[in-house]
C-alpha cells in the first residue's frame, strides 16, 4: 500500500476515534445530575453525604450532586444570585421567608405536584406543624428537611445538690430554681440573644410574632412586653449571663453555668463531653403549652428538566422515609418529621440511649412556626437587634419592641 493509502487509513481511524470520544463524552453528559445546595457540616454533613452516596448507588441512572454552601447567610445570597441569573440548583435547603419570596416570584416547583400523584408517599403521616410550615396559599410548596425545637440542657448534679430533682416545669419555677442555684456561686443560666427563644415564650404567653394577612407586627403586644420584662428581670438580678454564640455551651460543659437553652441538635455535639450528669428537658411552659420549630425545608426550582425533577423527588421521598429519618436523627438529633418514625425499633433504642428525647418529640403536637412571609426576613433582624438593646438595659422592653415594630411597618409600607 502506498503512502497515500496509509494516510487514508490513518484519517479514517482518526475519524472513528473522534466519534468514539464524542459518543463516550455525550453518554457521560446524558447522565442526570441533580444539584443540591446545603449547609450541613461536621457529623451532620458526613451522614448526609453517606446517605447521598447510598441513594446514588440505588439510582445509577442519575446522581445527586451535593454542594456545601458554608453557612445559611452564604446559601441565601447564592440562591438569590442564582435565581436572579436564572441558574438555580435543582433542589436546596431554604427558610420559610426565602420560600415565600421564591414562590411569589414563580421560580419554585411546588412539591404537591409529586405528592398528589405518588401513592407511595403518605403525607398524612407527617406531623401537622410540618405540613403547615411548608404550605403557602393552600399549596404544599416544600417539605421538611432539618427541623428542631429549643430545649434546656442542665447540670443535674448541681440541681440535685440543692434538692431539685427535676427541671422546672414553668417559668415561675424556673426563676425560683435560678435563685436557688445562685447560692452555689455559679451562673444559674446563660443565653444568647435569640428570637427563637423569645418567640417560644411569646406563644406560651398567648401572643404571636406577626399577622401574615394584615402584615402587622404583633410581638410588641402586652404579651411580648411581659416576656421580655421577665428575661430582663433575670439579667438585672444576676441570674442570667448574656453569652454570645456557642460560648455558653463551653461555659456549661466547664461547669460554670447550670442551665442553658439551645437547639435539640446541640445534644449530638455535647452528649459525650460533660464531666457531670447532663440531662435535657423541653422549655418550661407558660399559660399555654407551645414551642416554635426551627430549621430549613427542602425546595425544588422550576427551571430544571422534568427528568431532573423526577430524580430529585425520588431523593426527597427516599430521605423522608421513616427508616432513613431515624438514621438522620441518630447522627444529627434533628427531629423525626413523621409519626411512623417513632414506631420503629431503631427509634425506641435511640430513646433508651438518650433519655428525654421522646419528651422533646411530644412537643411537636403543640409546635408553632415563625412567620412564613418574606417580610419576616427583615422583621427578624429588627427584633433581634432590639432584644439585645433591652437585655443590655439600653431601652425598656416596651420601647425596644415598639421600635422594632415601627421599623418593620416602615419597611413594608
Amino acid at each position: 500500500m502506498d503512502q497515500s493509502g496509509n494516510g487514508a487509513v490513518k484519517r479514517t481511524l482518526s475519524i472513528i476515534l473522534i466519534f468514539i470520544f464524542i459518543f463516550i463524552t455525550c453518554s457521560r453528559e446524558k447522565k442526570l445530575t441533580v444539584t443540591f445546595w446545603h449547609v450541613m457540616g461536621g457529623p451532620l454533613g458526613r451522614r448526609l453525604e453517606e446517605m447521598i452516596v447510598e441513594f446514588n448507588t440505588l439510582h445509577p441512572e442519575g446522581e445527586i450532586k451535593p454542594a456545601h454552601m458554608g453557612s445559611y447567610d452564604a446559601l441565601a445570597q447564592k440562591l438569590m444570585g442564582a435565581v436572579a441569573s436564572n441558574s438555580p440548583p435543582v433542589i436546596a435547603q431554604m427558610y420559610e421567608s426565602w420560600t415565600d419570596q421564591f414562590f411569589k416570584a414563580g421560580v419554585l416547583y411546588p412539591l404537591t405536584e409529586f405528592v398528589e400523584r405518588d401513592t407511595s408517599f403518605h403525607i398524612e403521616d407527617f406531623y401537622p406543624v410540618f405540613i403547615d410550615d411548608n404550605t403557602y396559599d393552600s399549596i404544599l410548596v416544600t417539605l421538611p428537611f432539618n427541623k428542631s425545637v429549643p430545649v434546656f440542657y442542665y447540670n443535674a448534679d448541681i440541681l440535685k445538690a440543692y434538692g431539685i430533682d427535676s427541671f422546672p416545669q414553668n417559668w415561675i419555677a424556673f426563676r425560683k430554681t435560678c435563685e436557688t442555684v445562685k447560692q452555689s456561686g455559679i451562673w444559674p443560666t446563660s443565653w444568647p440573644i435569640d428570637v427563637w427563644y423569645f418567640s417560644t415564650m411569646l406563644h406560651q404567653a398567648g401572643g404571636r410574632l406577626y399577622d401574615e394577612k394584615t402584615r402587622q407586627p404583633l410581638f410588641n403586644s402586652t404579651y411580648g412586653v411581659e416576656v421580655l420584662e421577665y428575661i430582663v428581670s433575670l439579667v438585672r438580678d444576676s441570674l442570667f449571663y448574656l453569652n454570645p454564640g456557642f460560648q455558653r455551651q463551653d461555659e456549661f460543659l466547664s461547669g460554670n453555668v447550670a442551665m442553658i437553652p439551645a437547639s435539640i441538635v446541640s445534644w449530638a455535639f455535647m452528649k459525650e463531653k460533660p464531666p457531670f450528669k447532663m440531662e435535657v428537658a423541653p422549655f418550661p411552659s407558660g399559660v399555654i403549652k407551645a414551642t416554635v420549630i426551627a430549621g430549613t425545608n427542602i425546595g425544588m426550582f422550576k427551571k430544571p428538566t422534568q427528568e431532573q425533577k423526577k430524580l430529585a423527588w425520588e431523593f426527597i421521598k427516599w430521605f423522608l422515609m421513616p427508616e432513613n429519618q431515624i438514621r438522620w436523627t441518630e447522627a444529627s438529633f434533628y427531629l423525626p418529621t413523621r409519626r411512623s418514625t417513632t414506631e420503629l425499633e431503631a427509634f425506641k433504642k435511640f430513646i433508651e440511649e438518650n433519655p428525654g428525647y421522646d419528651k422533646v418529640v411530644e412537643q411537636l403536637d403543640v409546635a408553632k412556626t415563625e412567620p412564613k412571609v418574606k417580610e419576616w426576613f427583615t422583621g427578624r433582624i429588627y427584633l433581634n437587634e432590639v432584644l439585645e438593646e433591652a437585655v443590655r438595659l439600653q431601652r425598656t422592653p416596651k420601647e425596644a419592641l415598639d421600635n422594632a415594630a415601627q421599623r418593620l411597618l416602615i419597611e413594608t409600607q
